[in-house]
């Protein structure tokens, strides 16, 4: 069988999703994507130039059984203009309208009527993506939800290694505007002047780098926090493994595979209180939920870890590592999908049989 990729291939999140696929089936994916360029004019005319593409190998290009595709509003549109006979697409956000402005959330709107009208199965990576996909129009016997999953083979389990009183914490999130990096830096820097001592490592690269950079040097914590960049996946199991404090603060969040990650390693999750990520985290359970833009609610959040005892962090870490076993195996998941994806396909060749 013939399988087209349509996203952004450099993002972890699409590579889970490609290398899952293609250990399941065995066959390898093709993919196509547009350069990422963040001046709008240029981009508008990149879309045009990539449904060119696609209408001309609709017609003179490869057959393809399957297509997949990433975040509705975008490729999942593109998706559209393909030949392919089975088209599954992603909501990668908590509803895929973003940013939230009057002109986006009317024009996307009507992209993602289309797509969920005329696709054939819409993955929902957690349930508090649902609501978007239904007040959009998607039929409810389209919608999947299951995660994606984490490779258990790579993110292996270890215990914590302290009891809070010296904290190595980890974000593993885009330096993006959405994902509100300031409120964590901001957020050392109050520790540090109220005593309690943390080390930062930052993975991930973004337009907001040198903003971060020159905020943490204002604030004199610079020596505190390690910009890693951007890395391979295969390497990020390593860096979680040496850290014990996982942190993101997003504004909005569907279901974050950077969560499941830090909770398949054994890191104890703060997070933002969205509803994407109350589909893991119940608060002062398995980890913590602040407030959204709130450096007070991370700050307290951190304290209370402080005082935690290293039989509740464990109970915590380990409630998250079994539920990553039970519903976030990669492998498992990645099976699963595939058979859907054959039995739609299959579907659907018998009934062009009967017409």
């Amino acid at each position: 069988m013939k399988i087209l990729f349509l996203g952004e291939t450099y993002r972890a999140d699409a590579q889970t999703w490609i290398n899952g696929i293609e250990e399941a089936s065995g066959f390898k994916i093709d993919t196509d994507e547009i350069k990422t360029i963040r001046f709008k004019p240029i981009r508008a005319i990149q879309a045009f130039l990539f449904i060119g593409r696609l209408l001309w190998g609709r017609f003179f290009g490869p057959k393809y059984d399957i297509v997949l595709a990433e975040r509705s509003t975008s490729y999942g549109f593109f998706s559209l203009f393909t030949n392919a006979k089975l088209k599954v697409v992603a909501q990668q956000g908590i509803s895929d309208i973003f940013p939230n402005t009057f002109i986006s959330r009317n024009y996307k709107r009507v992209l993602q009527h289309l797509v969920y009208r005329r696709v054939d199965l819409v993955h929902a990576w957690g349930s508090a993506m649902v609501p978007a996909m239904l007040f959009s129009g998607a039929s409810p016997k389209k919608i999947l939800v299951r995660p994606k999953g984490i490779d258990l083979r790579k993110f292996n389990y270890k215990s914590p290694n302290s009891e809070g009183v010296k904290i190595k914490a980890i974000v593993t999130r885009s330096l993006l505007p959405e994902y509100n990096h300031w409120v964590i830096i901001n957020s050392v820097a109050q520790l540090v002047r109220a005593g309690v001592y943390v080390e930062l490592t930052v993975i991930g690269d973004g337009s907001l780098m040198q903003n971060l950079k020159k905020l943490a040097l204002d604030l004199e914590i610079s020596h505190l926090i390690s910009y890693v960049g951007r890395i391979p996946n295969e390497e990020l199991p390593n860096y979680l493994q040496s850290n014990d404090l996982y942190l993101s603060t997003p504004i909005t969040e569907g279901a974050s595979s950077s969560l499941m990650e830090a909770m398949a390693c054994g890191l104890y999750p703060i997070v933002t209180k969205l509803p994407g990520n109350l589909s893991f985290i119940e608060n002062n359970k398995n980890g913590k939920l602040v407030d959204v833009g709130s450096v007070a609610s991370l700050v307290n959040a951190v304290v209370e870890y402080t005082k935690l005892s290293k039989m509740e962090i464990e109970s915590a870490v380990n409630q998250n590592r079994v539920w990553i076993e039970n519903f976030g195996n990669r492998e498992n998941n990645m099976k699963f999908f595939w058979k859907k994806y054959l039995e739609i396909h299959s579907s659907k060749n018998e009934s062009v049989l009967v017409d």
